[in-house]
């Protein structure tokens, strides 16, 4: 894959041929990677199992991603469209296994194999916008690509709940896989192959992993990035992890119901995504994540105060994710000029790094939940992590196309 993209801005058209089916794609990949986490307990139920064996399952999801760098030449080496294909075949395949064998052991290497997905497909999909549009634009493009993340869980909540409440998780499942593998069709007529010559495959980054991770240990600025990520997610899973248990336990919440309320994390998101859209390339992409950033370390705090008002919760919960999608998305653009010559691999360890944090905090989330009992611990603890991760980025990290060092 080239480092270089056209310097010349590309017109509206032009823009959503690249980015509009990838959304759509990654659309189907995301609810595959959310939709269980408002339900968990009612997902433990389901299956007979305690609610800490569905969060430690989710908390393995979180942390299958840390071996993202074995695969981060794949996309370079191989094809963006190709890996692409590839993984939403397995995960098709994944979701089909749910759907005939609704058993505990089943549920948890169908939701690593999601997971897996996942982390094969993001890489591809982002690099290959980085490939193709300006950096000047890339803010926005990026923006309407994530619009896949909030409009996942638009999706997944309500239908999600439905179909928990009233025919269990193998309808879930069985839902997803036909979703998934109309993707792959999309993905097949759509998305136009980009198979590297062998001058280009000969070029690209290597695929041994100890390798990869010097490369990226030799950049300043890809070094504090993925602090910044580790933080991000670290902070946001210690909360989101014990968000279902926290919204059933202070208000009573049914499936049904939480998952027609997760809504708002949705709206939150989309909003999040649009004001990156809207502004991103004008205001500063890092100073919007910054933004972002202080905004979700804020509501850690707020939102478990507010535990004896449903209508106060659910503006906090809107307040918080709209600072979390800004800080993530608004800074994906940065990680692109990273190391220009490998996004995919760039990406890769992105991905690596975010499931270090989403895996911690996963892990720690359940135990400091069951162990102190208060959601205002992990507030706080969540709003100390953001503010390193934060000033990582607004140190090391410049917002500027061709200055990554």
């Amino acid at each position: 894959m080239t480092s270089s993209v056209a310097s010349q801005r590309l017109t509206r058209a032009q823009l959503a041929r690249i980015v509009l089916p990838l959304t759509v794609a990654r659309l189907s990949v995301n609810i595959a990677r959310r939709f269980p986490y408002p339900f968990l307990p009612a997902i433990s139920r389901g299956l007979g199992v305690p609610l800490s064996s569905v969060q430690s399952v989710s908390a393995l999801q979180a942390g299958i991603g840390i071996t993202s760098p074995l695969f981060g030449g794949l996309a370079d080496r191989y094809g963006r469209k190709r890996v692409m294909l590839a993984t939403l075949g397995l995960m098709t395949g994944a979701a089909v296994g749910g759907a005939l064998l609704p058993q505990f052991a089943v549920f948890a290497l169908v939701m690593v194999l999601l997971g897996v997905g996942k982390m094969l497909f993001d890489p591809a999909g982002i690099a290959y916008v980085g490939d193709r549009v300006p950096y000047a634009q890339r803010g926005a493009a990026l923006g309407m690509l994530e619009l896949a993340w909030a409009g996942s869980l638009i999706i997944a909540s309500p239908v999600v709940g439905f179909l928990l409440q009233t025919s269990g998780l193998q309808a879930v499942f069985f839902a997803l896989s036909m979703a998934l593998a109309a993707t792959l069709g999309l993905v097949w007529l759509v998305i136009p192959s980009d198979y590297p010559n062998p001058t280009a495959r000969a070029s690209a980054p290597p695929l041994n992993p100890l390798r990869m991770l010097r490369i990226v240990g030799r950049s300043r600025a890809a070094s504090a990035a993925l602090g910044y990520v580790i933080a991000i997610g670290v902070a946001n899973e210690l909360v989101f992890i014990n968000y279902g248990a926290f919204m059933e336990t202070s208000f009573g919440l049914l499936p049904l119901e939480l998952g027609a309320l997760t809504t708002v994390i949705a709206l939150a998101e989309v909003c999040g995504e649009l004001l990156v859209i809207g502004i991103a390339d004008k205001f500063g992409k890092k100073r919007l994540a910054l933004t972002g950033a202080l905004l979700a370390s804020a509501m850690y705090v707020v939102l478990p105060l507010a535990s004896f008002s449903l209508p106060l919760a659910l503006a906090s919960v809107f307040v918080m994710f709209l600072g979390v999608e800004t800080a993530i998305v608004a800074s994906i653009p940065l990680y692109t000029e990273v190391l220009p010559e490998a996004r995919s691999m760039m990406f890769s360890a992105v991905i690596g790094a975010s499931s270090v944090g989403r895996f911690t905090g996963s892990v720690l989330g359940g135990i400091l939940y069951r162990w102190t009992g208060s959601f205002l611990v992990l507030g706080v603890l969540s709003m100390g992590i953001v503010l390193v991760g934060a000033a990582l980025l607004w140190r090391f990290v410049p917002d500027e196309a061709g200055a990554i060092v």
